[in-house]
This record gives structure tokens, sequence and C-alpha cells, in this order.
């Protein structure tokens, strides 16, 4: 890794760092518990093809920390943010995107260890295998989310976290996004890949519902509530004020 490889390591860390105490406050305790610059060596990637053959060898999903942040007078929930997907694994680039270009969120009323697998198995998902994780993404696994019976939680959504208002912020090697992980059933999925705006709606079901960005996976669908279909009327019908018609119709 040269020196300028190393700066530049360096001044993304810290750049982030201090944005995400503006953004979060102080964080309660992090995994892996070495919480500093990590020393990897990076490689120049000029195109995909270059990034899928360092995926998986260059970056383990260790290397990424999970910072976990404590409730406190402005919110009244955990929250579990990554640290280190938008580290400039691939140099520093031409300015455009910072690593992987984004850090996710996710928030739950309790803590515990679930939090901590599901992060890792999205990590897993986006330095393995070239995965995208941005809003507007909805993703189902084969296997369960969690290893309770109880809980009916199949999938996730990815948003816009409350807690970062721009859509992108700048670090020294490019911008990233900080977007949301958001839990959903099964029915869910069904009803988000029923018309092209359904990640919004859904996420704002979920707000209606009072749930808001909060994944709890043991709480009941949305969609089983007695005004499901008031709700939905309502924000498909405010959508609607916002989708293009066809001009050359009379």
């Amino acid at each position: 890794m040269s020196s300028d490889d190393t700066q530049a390591m360096l001044e993304t860390w810290h750049a982030r760092d201090v944005l995400y105490r503006q953004l979060f406050g102080p964080y309660l305790f992090n995994l892996p518990k070495a919480y500093q610059p990590p020393p990897v060596k990076m490689q120049s990637a000029a195109t995909s093809a270059d990034i899928a053959a360092l995926l998986g060898t260059t970056i383990s999903e260790t290397d990424i920390t999970i910072m976990v942040h404590e409730p406190n007078e402005l919110r009244g929930y955990w929250t579990y943010v990554t640290a280190g997907l938008s580290n400039p694994w691939f140099g520093r680039g031409d300015g455009d995107v910072s690593g992987f270009g984004y850090e996710l969120v996710l928030k739950t009323s309790k803590p515990g260890r679930w939090q901590i697998r599901l992060l890792r198995r999205l990590i897993s998902y986006v330095v393995t295998y070239s995965g995208t994780l941005q809003p507007g993404v909805m993703l189902q696994f084969d296997l369960p989310l969690f290893y309770s019976s109880k809980s009916k939680m199949d999938g996730i959504l990815m948003w816009y976290a409350d807690e970062a208002p721009e859509c992108l912020y700048e670090l020294p090697t490019g911008r990233f996004g900080i977007f949301l992980v958001l839990g959903i059933m099964d029915d869910e999925a069904d009803f988000v890949r029923s018309f092209s705006d359904g990640t919004w709606c859904m996420q704002q079901l979920l707000r209606q519902g009072g749930h808001n960005q909060i994944t709890e996976p043991w709480r009941e669908s949305i969609m089983s509530r007695c005004d499901a279909k008031e709700m939905i009327y309502s924000l498909r019908s405010y959508a609607s004020l916002f989708t293009p018609t066809d001009q050359s119709q009379p």
C-alpha cells in the first residue's frame, strides 16, 4: 500500500468518524472491538470486472465495523451503523464514490445479537458477492432472517435513514450514502412487488402503522391491519399525483 493510499484511508476514516458523531452521537460499543483504519492492502480497480476479482479476497466482512448507539433523549431506539463499506478499498478513484458508496443503518427497540448477524449477512452480500443495497432495493432470503419460528420476517427493503437527511455525503475519497435497512414480512414483500412505487409505499405504511423505521422481527404484518386497505388506497392516490401521464393521449 502506497503512502498516498495510506493517507487516503486515514483521511476517509477520520472524516466519516466526525460525520457519524454529528449524526448519531457517541457510540456505546462497536464490533470488532478494534475501531481504527484497517491495515488493508488496496489495489486499483478500473472496471466492474476488476472490482469483482478483488471482492472476497482483499476485503473481509470483519474489516467492516458495526457501531452500536443506545437510545437517548432524541431517539428512543437502538441504532446499528456500519463503518467501513465506504473506505477507499479500491484506491482514491476519480472522486465519484468512496469504496462501495454507502453504509447501512438498522434501528430496533431493544438490543440483541440478531442485529449484528443481520448486518454481517448484508455486509457479506456486498463485499463477497458484489451485491448492491441502495434505496428502492428489496431482498428476500431463502433462509429465514431469524432463528425463532415466531418471526415471519424474511426480507429487507432499503430506504433513506431519517438521521441522515442528505442523500449523499462527501468524504476525501468520494461520496457515500447512509441507507436504512428495514425488515419486512413475506406478504409485505408481495405488496412491494405489486407496483412501481412499492418500496416508498411500504415504508410509508410502516410509518403510519407506528413502526416508523424500526425493524422488529416479531411484529405483526402491516397487511393484517383492519385498515390496511384504506391506508394503501390513500398512499397510492397520493403517489399517483407524481406519476407521469402520457401527454400524447387526447
